[in-house]
């Protein structure tokens, strides 16, 4: 059984990070189950963990620098390279440090596969340009890049690029775990009188929820026989900024703050809404003609949920049912046209149990990596 080394700087130990956690995690089960012995690198606030099936390793460290020191090569005395094949790096803002250890890596085992995860190219249009510290990352991440091609042997992207810094990829997109995001009971039938939308979102701008809100505006001006709710639920960067639109439109009423929920809760809200709201600002990022895959989609396809999109998804196929396409700009999302969308996939039979069963057979993490694994022992 090949040994992978599957190395990731999150931490583990924040809430917000939820999301991103179970994708990993998701990932990590999936190589397993691939034929992998996985061990897996996090951390949790100052506590550096490597883990695998039988134990978990851990280093507790008390400085910043210790902390870094350990991350970009310290643990390097802790297990022996020497006897992985492959190592899966989930994407970060690199620097030096980061060339430095993949390096040491490639010193000690020229034999090792290094392959580093992309999902979104370009990715600086994510981040905030106007914190400085952020800037300064951005500019040591640009210079790294320079060094990828010398350690790392394929860029793994959900984006349509054929090479990453120089670098071949293997294409894919994103997977989910389809066992822990699975069914739920749809709401009551559509009554006729309201319907409730969902955003679930670590909030960025990216997202583009503020579309939803200004459409809701616009759909109040006259009065309806059906109410339109929207649910926000998540923290994030742009949470403020809708709070702020829906005051200035006093939608209060009808657009609901819940804030990041879990468990219980979050199986409620599921099951109280009809429509998904999906990322409909991917055009803010230049990537949404077929250059990311967002994972909500893929869970609202596995909670049987239809939804709403504003970039190509290459995960699903062309005119699926349980999709409503919006356009990639910044016009107001129009609700009568998600009342109509609603009323015509919900009148479909069992449409939630159809959506499950396509996430099961092809949004898998284990079918999104098969690829990657097949190329990992190609020799």
């Amino acid at each position: 059984m090949e040994k992978l080394l599957f190395y990731t700087k999150m931490n583990f130990g924040i809430e917000a990070t939820g999301g991103i956690k179970n994708k990993v995690l998701a990932q990590k089960k999936a190589f397993e189950d691939l034929g992998f012995e996985v061990d897996f690198f996090y951390f949790e606030n100052k506590v550096i963990k490597i883990e695998n099936k039988q134990s978990i390793l851990e280093h507790k460290t008390e400085s910043k620098f210790a902390f870094l020191k350990y991350l970009f090569g310290g643990f390097l005395n802790d297990i022996s390279i020497e006897d992985y094949s492959c190592m899966y790096v989930r994407h970060f803002l690199t620097n030096p440090m980061f060339i430095f250890l993949l390096y040491s890596i490639k010193k000690r085992n020229p034999q090792i596969k290094i392959f580093m995860e992309i999902p979104t190219f370009p990715y600086q249009f994510e981040f905030n340009y106007f914190s400085l510290i952020k800037r300064l990352e951005l500019k040591s991440d640009l210079f790294s890049a320079n060094y990828f091609k010398k350690y790392i042997d394929k860029i793994v992207t959900f984006s349509s690029k054929e090479l990453i810094y120089g670098i071949p990829t293997i294409r894919t997109d994103n997977g989910i775990d389809t066992d822990k995001f699975g069914i739920i009971d749809p709401p009551a039938p559509f009554n006729g009188k309201e319907i409730h939308l969902l955003g679930l979102a670590n909030m960025q701008k990216w997202h583009g929820l503020d579309r939803v809100i200004e459409g809701l505006s616009t759909y109040n001006k006259i009065p309806k026989n059906i109410k339109v709710y929207f649910h926000l639920v998540g923290r994030g960067d742009e949470l403020q900024n809708l709070i702020d639109l829906v005051e200035k439109y006093k939608l209060s009423e009808y657009v609901l703050v819940h804030g990041f929920l879990s468990g219980k809760a979050l199986e409620t809200m599921f099951s109280t809404c009809h429509v998904g709201i999906g990322s409909l600002g991917m055009h803010r990022i230049n990537a949404a003609k077929g250059e990311t895959s967002a994972l909500k989609s893929r869970e609202f396809a596995s909670r049987g949920m239809p939804f709403v999109i504003g970039y190509q998804d290459r995960g699903f196929p062309e005119k699926y049912p349980f999709i409503f396409d919006v356009m990639a700009d910044e016009t107001l999302i129009e609700i009568d046209s998600i009342i109509t969308f609603y009323k015509i996939t919900s009148a479909i039979p069992n449409f939630n149990k159809t959506m499950n069963l396509y996430a099961q057979e092809h949004l898998t993490w284990r079918a999104k990596l098969e690829n990657v694994a097949n190329n990992f022992r190609d020799k």
